[in-house]
């Protein structure tokens, strides 16, 4: 049979131009190509095929017992945490307040963690479980879609395993997926849109663009430094012939879907005099300044510790291969998002969340590279054990700190116990940050039932900052304390104003002097609890020096009308 001439019985093709010879005529569909039927390719028919194209591959098999090993591992991994002894962090202390009044935004950023806070302890109660189940589910479900991109991507069993596992091994995801925060949510919403885009291009179907949208949108209430990998994605499709796709009208439906579900915190935030501007410029004074190239660089290649072997061959798929160049948007993306947050000095974990669709890409790479020798890399991945510890506490406390100081001492691995304040100590600050709390409010809670009925009917109990706040609001059901009240992060936007007190219990951060509305000032507790990293001075004060409830008044007011622009 001459070059060109097919026949192939049975068969269902899409190419671009096909002619028939039975009819003499070029006979395209809507898209430019047109589907050959069985009856049209029969014994008795040739087709002359223009390839310009390629026939349509199957995606391949799910690997049903990689995932389950890998998805067993993660769960077993977290269990081992979450069973060591450590607290909540003092993060998790304030989202888990937001749940407890659900609204359209807070002062750190978008709704939902709130949504999610009100339904986790609606379904698990008050515990260490009611937030970590939330981001252990995420991080499972997370799991699941790096190995559907791995097969949108054409990548059989070996890739599916190598991808989950250098994503699975990550000591960045397994400390995300322990932490009830919203960086766990904004993380799974970038793979979601990763996944999505490829859907988009690969299958050109309405529904993947409405789909995407409403994850955009999802994403938009998340967490908003979306708005960077979403810049990213827009940069990439320019440099790209996907660029094409934003004069598709399913593009820009989806845009409007993703605006929509983002109007009600745009609404909340006018309303609330932006409390985001204010947020973003206390970043730019205090934790953007001063960020180099060097630390902002040099911290991509440690993150992932030997995943490095995983997703930097992926970013080299992604821009080279010519098996997913309809896909070579997520590449420029990336690259692109690293530019974009040099030149704003953001913070180098902003990137987390980019490296989810290296990894698929990476699983891909060795998968033809190696083929069924992938396996092969497995070995080196697990050597992250080492890094692990520094983000999912799998060792007890006693043990962590021995674990810490030795490879501080030994191995001059110090960046882990390095604080805020540069120190450098025996547990790092994230692991300091989980001791202490709950100890802080059964104290207050002895003293504060040992006050007569009457007394406690007029004892206000207030915090000077949210981890304090959260963790009272959080035990205080647990211990019968009051609401507390507090002007510090979002807790100003539930703190009443009609309180009727004489007298308050205070816990401060710091050793305070003098009250300026009470005479009487009594230091119940300073304990420094093993582990924590903060000592909270717990006062009583009594002896009004004046109109404390009309004071008090008028000092949230202050509080609100310059934060919130409310009177």
């Amino acid at each position: 049979m001459p070059a060109g001439l097919v026949k192939k019985p049975r068969q269902h093709y899409s190419v671009t131009y096909v002619f028939c010879l039975v009819s003499n005529q070029k006979s395209p569909d809507k898209d430019g190509a047109l589907v050959l039927s069985e009856d049209l390719l029969s014994d008795n028919h040739l087709i002359y095929v223009h390839m310009t194209s390629v026939t349509t591959q199957e995606k391949p098999k799910l690997f049903l017992p990689g995932l389950l090993v890998l998805l067993s591992s993660k769960l077993a991994l977290h269990l081992i945490a979450i069973l060591n002894g450590y607290g909540l962090h003092r993060d998790e202390y304030l989202y888990l307040a937001e749940g407890q009044h659900p609204m359209l935004g807070y002062m750190e950023g978008p709704p939902v963690i709130g949504w999610v806070a009100g339904a986790s302890q609606l379904v698990f109660g008050g515990s260490v479980w009611a937030a970590k189940v939330p981001v252990l589910l995420v991080g499972m479900i997370s799991l699941y879609l790096i190995v559907q991109l791995v097969r949108e991507f054409g990548g059989g069993n070996m890739a599916q395993l190598v991808a989950g596992a250098g994503w699975l091994l990550s000591p960045v995801y397994l400390g995300s997926n322990n932490l009830f925060q919203p960086v766990s949510f904004n993380q799974f919403c970038w793979l979601i849109i990763a996944l999505g885009f490829v859907r988009v291009v690969k299958y050109q179907r309405p529904k993947d663009w409405y789909i995407l949208g409403a994850v955009v949108g999802l994403a938009l209430l998340t967490k908003y430094s979306v708005v960077f990998y979403l810049l990213a994605i827009g940069g990439g499709m320019l440099l790209t012939p996907q660029r094409k796709l934003l004069a598709n009208r399913h593009c820009w439906i989806a845009a409007g879907i993703a605006l929509a579900m983002w109007l009600p915190n745009i609404w909340w935030q006018l309303s609330h005099n932006f409390p985001l501007a204010t947020h973003m410029q206390e970043l730019s004074e205090t934790q953007l300044v001063n960020v180099s190239v060097g630390d902002f660089l040099v911290p991509q290649f440690l993150f992932h510790g030997l995943g490095i072997l995983i997703w930097l061959p992926g970013l080299w798929y992604l821009l080279r291969s010519e098996k997913v160049k309809p896909y070579r948007t997520l590449g420029y993306a990336f690259v692109l998002l690293i530019v974009l947050l040099l030149v704003l000095s953001g913070k180098s974990y902003y990137t987390y969340g980019a490296y989810s669709v290296l990894f698929a890409a990476g699983g891909c790479f060795w998968g033809e590279k190696l083929a069924g020798r992938s396996w092969l890399l497995l070995p080196p991945l697990l050597a992250n054990f080492i890094l692990i510890p520094y983000g999912l506490p799998i060792f007890s406390v006693p043990t962590m700190q021995e674990y810490g100081v030795y490879m501080r001492d030994n191995a001059g691995f110090s960046s882990p116990l390095r604080w805020e304040d540069d120190s450098v100590r025996d547990l790092s600050q994230d692991y300091s940050d989980m001791h202490g709390w709950e100890e802080m409010v059964k104290t207050v809670a002895d003293f504060y039932h040992k006050l007569s009925t009457e007394e406690q009917a007029k004892t206000m109990i207030y915090a000077g900052n949210y981890g304090q706040a959260g963790a009272l609001a959080l035990y205080g059901k647990k211990y019968n304390l009051p609401e507390p009240s507090s002007f510090n992060a979002s807790f100003l936007l539930w703190t009443e104003s009609d309180v009727v007190f004489d007298r308050q219990i205070a816990i401060e951060d710091s050793p305070q002097g003098r009250s300026e509305h009470f005479d009487q000032m009594e230091l119940i507790d300073d304990t420094h609890w093993p582990y924590a990293r903060e000592v909270n001075y717990i006062y009583y004060l009594t002896e009004p020096s004046h109109d404390v409830q009309k004071a008090w008044k008028e000092i949230l007011q202050g509080e609100k009308k310059q934060r919130l622009g409310q009177e």
